[in-house]
């Protein structure tokens, strides 16, 4: 056995005791304390993550100014941390009708009524978890799938906070895919947030930028005849009250080229609604990867690298 071990381990239960202490404060706040509470603390840190994020909003949007970017990246910490409170608040936030405002639920009832399932497309802004929430105030809520944390305690609390919603949660691999994908097969809803990098996918423009972008989602719903509809969950202002909002479900053409123009459409979305709040955006993705072409910033969504035969 590797001598550093029992050192992770160790580190495990530190980390472990310290998200035990915090977890015992905040789950005994309300909903308008413990967020913001959290909030005002951890904003001094916010600095720490500035390098990634300005490197991220400088080849997405060049223009900003240097305070406005600083305000951005605040605003960025100031919502990561109110949404990681809100976890443990997940069915409160659901049952409530004031803290969640549901905007064109007729497109989920439509997929529902049709009985093939739907994929509800989505990325990191604002809070993800209250699409889910609102969902299961609709009395459908969305499996979702997701990375193991390396902490285990860390992982079956994540669990057990997502859980709250009653919907199906598979870990990251393939049999949690295979799990997905049954799910969604026997007409179910499925949630995927498709804003990370995706290794050897083709690349689609997002901010006119080249970004490896994965076509799984847009082919999965077009395999199981599933409601592809974009969605996101909106905070307003430094308050837990979200908007949810479903567009219409979007057409897939057939082959690589319609779900590639399908995920174009998704990737175009997605900048439009963090456009419209960067702060809720999380700009600590390695979205773009160091392509040397995102080493000067396309002018164009043509600008894009070809994309390979067969992809």
């Amino acid at each position: 056995m590797e001598p550093v071990q029992p050192s992770l381990k160790f580190a495990h239960r530190l980390e472990s005791a310290g998200f035990m202490a915090t977890q015992f404060v905040f789950e005994r706040l309300s909903l308008s304390v413990g967020p913001p509470l959290a909030a005002t603390i951890a904003r001094p840190f916010s600095p720490l993550v500035r390098k990634r994020a300005f490197k991220n909003l400088c080849l997405a949007m060049p223009d900003l100014t240097k305070q406005t970017q600083r305000r951005i990246i605040t605003g960025m910490v100031d919502n990561l941390v109110r949404t990681s409170i809100e976890y443990t608040k997940l069915s409160e936030l659901r049952d409530d009708p004031n803290q969640i405002t549901i905007h064109n639920s007729e497109h989920l009832h439509t997929a529902r009524a049709a009985g093939k399932g739907a994929v509800l497309i989505s990325g990191h802004i604002g809070n993800w978890e209250m699409v889910r929430a609102a969902c299961a105030r609709l009395d459908w809520p969305p499996a979702i799938i997701y990375r193991r944390f390396n902490n285990p305690y860390f992982d079956a609390e994540a669990r057990r906070y997502m859980r709250a919603l009653d919907a199906p949660i598979f870990h990251k691999g393939k049999r949690g895919t295979l799990g997905l994908l049954r799910h969604i097969k026997k007409g179910g809803v499925a949630m995927i947030l498709s804003d990370q990098r995706f290794s050897g996918a083709p690349y689609i423009p997002f901010f006119d930028v080249p970004a490896r972008t994965s076509l799984a989602p847009a082919e999965l719903a077009r395999e199981y005849g599933a409601a592809f509809l974009p969605v996101r969950g909106i905070r307003r202002g430094r308050s837990s009250a979200f908007d949810v909002t479903f567009d219409a479900p979007l057409t897939i053409g057939e082959g690589t080229d319609g779900a590639y123009a399908a995920m174009q459409e998704v990737n175009a979305r997605l900048e439009s609604w963090i456009r419209e709040t960067p702060d809720q955006y999380f700009w600590l993705h390695n979205r773009w990867g160091a392509h040397p072409i995102n080493t000067l910033r396309s002018p164009h969504p043509e600008s894009a690298p070809p994309r390979p035969a067969g992809q």
